[in-house]
């Protein structure tokens, strides 16, 4: 069996550059009873007498009975249950029946109880074996002497001196067996020493009582120590360690040895002395074991062979966020609805068996619904016989770092995106430009032709005018009203194009003194009134975009006026981080259903001659508002006027 100091595995596992912490698992995970128990119990029945269980121990070397009653255990019978009655009743003993004189109410385990747990019932009830019992039937016993064998597999690298018994009873060698009897009875003690000046001649021990008196029927009170005392003494010095001293009682079948200091009687230590040395070394390693699991931040779990948890760590349960460990133990690795499939599972289980477990990253969910990656770093545990019993492992939580990936990949390809963003922009820019010269050039070339068609009607009208009729003159007015409305459309589109591209910097503007110069060059009639209502802000802003929306609106309400008494009011609110302009006139008003098209481009609802429009302005209106952050709608009844809307930011 390997040595191991803390009752654990030492699992270093180092696999895709994480390296982990120790991994402590505590030895309830691969030592049970069922790995040290003797099997072939010593039974009888408990209507035997006293005599014959003596025989049977003696001939058998063993220091226990089971007593059974119809298949079931009745009672254990022991050494120190006869030697009480001997030290009372001497001779008269010998034909006592089991039942009278066993031990009752036996505690028995289970086969797959800890090697560990087992010592700490034996030391809290004061007793030396536990039958162990499976589907209701005796199916072996673990002694004091199986439970000190394994666990000092482990090391106890102390002095005897440290836990030896000082407090040793010796006689003299006529002392009677009877009488040493009674003083094992009164002390609680198995042994008495025999002493030959100041020296250790013998040792009389409840097994040499046993088969040298009562098994032979003698009267202990008429047999002296040193005619059934073992001797020579098997001695040992004080610095002879607990290991060793273990190893000879077990090599020799003899569960104590006397402790010289030179060559006097110093102590006697005694197997139940290092079970009890041995068992309390390894319950304060296991508590600060499981202390240290419990407050590890690392995510630690063990399975049993068939992959069920039989321990998970509070970090597990948080990374899980589980509040009580009962959802995780008992339950496989990992139940479904944490996200684990069948397969997966599958996999992990067929693995365990294998003892061929490889790290590997799941998709989790948690109890609360919560996506998780992780990365499974197991390992199998192995029982006294090297055969595997299970795993325990680390969990690592690699959400963030999943997660970093994919970020990292959706950064990648944003800026690919902004790449091609920024040539599709550069691409723009150059045919928007193209587009702005094409359109200058255009204009130009436009203008030359209407230049000359205006300068030919100016000419025909002054120098022919009074050769021509009054159809003629008409004609020829039409003629230079087109020319001028073409002029008029060139301008408009152009500014229409323009805006957007044009580079001129903000500048505080008053739109009270600005408003007044627009309403005097639009000159509206004497039946028209243009009110402002309330104080207009100073805004940042372009002044030509000022100028074209206000031009626009408010040339646009004069324009389509039909009202003897024309009103058109200027107003301006505050909304948030907005100002909200408003232009309302009293005119004809728009139905809902033109709403929209009107401020598409080339888009108008004149439909005489009476009313020259280019319908551009309202676009250019909506393009304005909208490249500062703001929008333009209007509100309308027909036949009582229409408020048209704009926002600009603030």
């Amino acid at each position: 069996m390997k040595s191991n100091k803390r009752l654990n595995d030492l699992i270093e596992i180092e696999a895709r550059g994480v390296s982990s912490d120790c991994l402590i698992t505590c030895s309830r995970t691969w030592l049970a009873v069922a790995d040290v128990m003797s099997k072939n119990v010593a039974t009888i029945s408990p209507d035997e007498t006293v005599v014959s269980a003596a025989k049977m121990m003696s001939e058998r070397g063993i220091s226990c009975l089971a007593v059974m009653d119809g298949g079931q255990v009745a009672g254990i019978l022991t050494e120190t249950d006869m030697l009480r009655r001997v030290a009372r009743n001497g001779k008269h003993f010998y034909q006592t029946k089991l039942g009278q004189i066993m031990s009752h109410s036996v505690k028995s385990v289970f086969p797959d109880m800890s090697v560990l747990e087992a010592s700490e019932i034996m030391s809290e009830m004061h007793i030396k074996r536990l039958p162990i019992i499976e589907q209701g039937e005796l199916v072996g016993i673990v002694t004091q002497t199986d439970l000190v064998r394994a666990l000092t597999s482990y090391g106890l690298w102390r002095d005897v001196s440290e836990i030896m018994s000082r407090n040793v009873a010796a006689v003299p060698d006529d002392a009677t067996v009877a009488e040493a009897a009674e003083i094992m009875t009164l002390r609680k003690i198995s042994c008495i020493v025999l002493l030959d000046g100041g020296e250790a001649a013998g040792v009389l021990t409840q097994k040499d009582m046993i088969r040298r008196v009562v098994a032979l029927q003698r009267d202990p009170a008429r047999v002296r120590m040193r005619e059934v005392m073992s001797s020579p003494v098997t001695s040992i010095p004080a610095n002879c360690s607990v290991v060793s001293a273990s190893k000879m009682m077990e090599e020799m079948s003899i569960r104590r040895l006397v402790v010289t200091e030179d060559k006097r009687l110093a102590g006697v230590v005694t197997q139940s002395d290092i079970f009890m040395a041995v068992s309390s070394k390894l319950k304060a390693e296991e508590e600060q074991n499981l202390s240290s699991l419990e407050e590890s931040k690392n995510n630690i779990y063990t399975t049993d062979l068939d992959g069920m948890i039989t321990y998970v760590n509070p970090a597990f349960m948080k990374l899980l966020e589980v509040s009580n460990p009962e959802e995780l133990i008992g339950q496989p690795f990992l139940p479904e609805h944490f996200g684990l499939d069948s397969q997966a599972r599958e996999t992990f289980l067929r693995e365990l068996e294998k003892g061929s477990i490889e790290s590997r990253e799941l998709a989790l969910k948690t109890s609360q619904g919560n996506r998780i990656y992780v990365t499974v770093f197991p390992s199998v545990t192995k029982d006294i016989r090297r055969a595997i019993n299970g795993s325990q492992g680390i969990v690592y939580d690699v959400t963030a770092k999943k997660e970093l990936v994919a970020l990292r990949e959706a950064e990648e390809k944003l800026e690919n995106v902004n790449k091609d963003l920024a040539s599709a922009v550069r691409e723009l820019q150059r045919t928007n430009k193209e587009l702005a010269e094409f359109a200058h050039i255009a204009a130009h070339d436009l203008r030359t032709p209407l230049r000359v068609m205006g300068t030919l009607a100016d000419w025909i009208s002054t120098g022919y005018g009074d050769k021509l009729d009054e159809q003629g003159k008409e004609q020829l007015r039409l003629l230079v009203g087109k020319a001028r409305q073409m002029s008029a459309l060139i301008d408009d589109i152009l500014q229409y194009s323009r805006l957007g591209q044009d580079n001129r910097k903000r500048q505080p503007i008053e739109l009270n003194a600005i408003l007044s110069e627009i309403i005097a060059s639009i000159a509206p009639p004497d039946n028209i009134e243009i009110a402002v209502e309330n104080n207009l802000p100073t805004i940042m802003f372009e002044e030509t975009q000022v100028l074209q929306v206000f031009q626009n609106l408010l040339s646009n309400a004069v324009k389509y006026m039909d009202k003897p008494k024309g009103q058109i009011k200027v107003g301006c609110a505050e909304e948030d981080n907005f100002w909200r302009f408003s232009v309302a006139d009293n005119g004809p008003g728009i139905e809902e259903r033109y709403f929209e098209r009107i401020f598409k481009v080339f888009q108008t609802l004149s439909l005489c001659n009476s009313v020259e429009s280019t319908g551009i302005g309202l676009s250019i209106v909506r393009k304005i508002a909208e490249l500062n952050g703001g929008n333009a709608w209007v509100e309308s009844e027909v036949g009582k006027g229409s408020t048209f809307f704009f926002t600009l930011q603030k």
